[in-house]
C-alpha cells in the first residue's frame, strides 16, 4: 500500500513510451533504466520500509528479492521484448506447473548469465552458502559460482557532509525524519545526483520553526507536486533525493549554491542502490563460516561496495518516498482473493 492520495494517483500511472528503447548495455543499465521510472521506483522503495517492519528478518528479505526480480521481469516484458531474464523454473512434463526451486548460486538469468540477487538495509555480511555442514579449505577461502547483485536499501553512513567550498552541512536522507521533530535552522534540500558524489541542490526549504512532523512543511501531496515538476524536466526519478541538514549558519550559501545549480558534494560512505560484484572478484575470496552459512564478511561486502561503486557498476535508488510510505504493506491474501474473484465474477461465468 503505498499511501498515495486519491487526487494524486493518477501520476504514477505509466508513462507512454517508444515502441524501441535501446538494449541496455548490461545489467546495471537495465536496472538504472527500470529505476528512472517512477511507477517501478516508487513501489519498491515503499516496499523496502514496510516489509522489514511487518515481516520476520529472512521472510522479509525473501520478499523483497523476489518483489525486485518480479519488477524487473515486468520492466523487460515492457520494454525489451527481445531481451532474456528469466527465473531458474521447471515445468513439468504435462506441463501444467512450474516448479519454482531455484538453483543453488543464482536467482535469475539475465542474456544467459546467472545471477545471485541479495538485499540488505545495511552493509554487512552476505551469506554465499547456507550450509553448515560444509568444510572450508585450510585458506578458509569460498569460490562463488555467479555475480551477485546487491541491493542496498538505506545510506552508509546515516549521516554526511554536504560540502560548499571550504564549509561542511551534515544533512541525513528524510526517510530518518519520519517520526522526528525538526528544528528552526535546519532545512531541507531537494538534490539531483549528477555522478559519483556530485550533486545539483534543485530546491531548499527553510524551516523558520520547530515542528514535531517533517509533513507540517512538506506533506506527500507537496513532495509529489515537487517531483512531478523535476520529472517534467527530463530529471530521472532515481535522480532525486530529499535530505534534511542539522541546524548551519550557511543557509544563504545553500541557497546561492542551489539558485546557481552549482555542483556539491555530499560524502556519504555508499548510497543506496543497486550494486554489481563481478564472478571473478568472489573466486577465493576470504570468509567466516556459522552454525547456518558461509558468509561474505562485512568488511568484505563494504570494499566490494566501493569497488562497484567507483567501477560504474552501481545505479542509485533514492529512498525519500520510505518517509511517506503506509506502515503496512500489501495484504498478500486480498492480492491472491482478488485473483481469485476475477476468475469467479459472474461476468467471467
Amino acid at each position: 500500500m503505498l499511501g498515495l492520495k486519491t487526487k494524486i494517483t493518477q501520476d504514477i500511472t505509466p508513462e507512454r513510451y517508444p515502441l524501441e528503447m535501446e538494449k541496455p548495455k548490461n545489467i546495471v543499465d537495465f536496472f538504472a533504466h527500470m529505476l528512472s521510472k517512477r511507477e517501478y521506483l516508487i513501489p519498491l522503495v515503499a516496499a523496502q520500509y514496510q516489509f522489514p517492519n511487518h515481516y520476520y528478518g529472512l521472510t522479509s528479505a525473501a520478499l523483497l528479492e523476489d518483489l525486485f526480480v518480479d519488477a524487473a521481469i515486468n520492466f523487460k516484458n515492457q520494454e525489451y521484448l527481445d531481451l532474456q531474464m528469466e527465473r531458474p523454473e521447471r515445468t513439468t512434463d504435462k506441463n501444467l506447473t512450474t516448479d519454482a526451486k531455484g538453483e543453488k548460486g543464482w536467482d535469475y538469468k539475465y542474456e544467459g548469465q546467472n545471477y545471485s540477487h541479495k538485499v540488505g538495509a545495511k552493509i554487512q555480511s552476505i551469506a554465499l552458502l547456507w550450509d553448515a555442514t560444509f568444510i572450508l579449505p585450510a585458506d578458509q577461502t569460498y569460490s562463488y559460482p555467479s555475480p551477485i547483485v546487491m541491493v542496498l536499501s538505506n545510506y552508509k553512513n546515516k549521516n554526511a557532509n554536504l560540502l560548499l567550498g571550504s564549509k561542511k552541512i551534515q544533512l541525513t536522507s528524510i526517510s530518518n525524519y519520519r517520526n522526528k521533530a525538526i528544528e528552526a535552522g535546519q532545512s531541507i534540500i531537494v538534490a539531483r545526483r549528477v555522478s559519483g558524489h556530485n550533486w545539483q541542490l534543485l530546491e531548499v526549504i527553510e524551516i523558520g520553526n520547530d515542528i514535531k512532523n517533517v509533513t507540517q512543511v512538506l506533506n506527500l501531496e507537496d513532495a509529489w507536486k515537487m517531483m512531478t515538476k523535476f520529472w517534467s524536466r527530463d530529471i530521472s526519478a532515481n535522480e532525486i533525493e530529499i535530505f534534511i541538514t542539522k541546524k548551519s549558519k550557511y543557509l544563504q550559501e545553500i541557497k546561492s549554491f542551489s539558485e546557481e545549480l552549482t555542483k556539491v558534494e555530499i560524502d556519504f560512505v555508499a548510497l543506496p542502490g543497486v550494486y554489481l560484484f563481478p564472478k571473478e572478484s568472489l573466486q577465493k575470496v576470504r570468509v567466516v563460516k556459522n552454525n547456518r552459512a558461509i558468509l561474505l564478511p562485512t568488511e568484505k561486502v563494504l570494499e566490494f561496495t566501493k569497488s562497484a561503486f567507483d567501477a560504474n557498476n552501481f545505479t542509485y535508488l533514492p529512498n525519500w518516498y520510505s518517509c511517506y510510505a503506509t506502515n503496512r504493506s500489501v495484504d498478500l491474501y486480498l492480492v491472491q482473493r482478488a485473483e481469485y474473484d476475477r476468475l469467479n465474477s459472474a461476468a467471467r461465468n
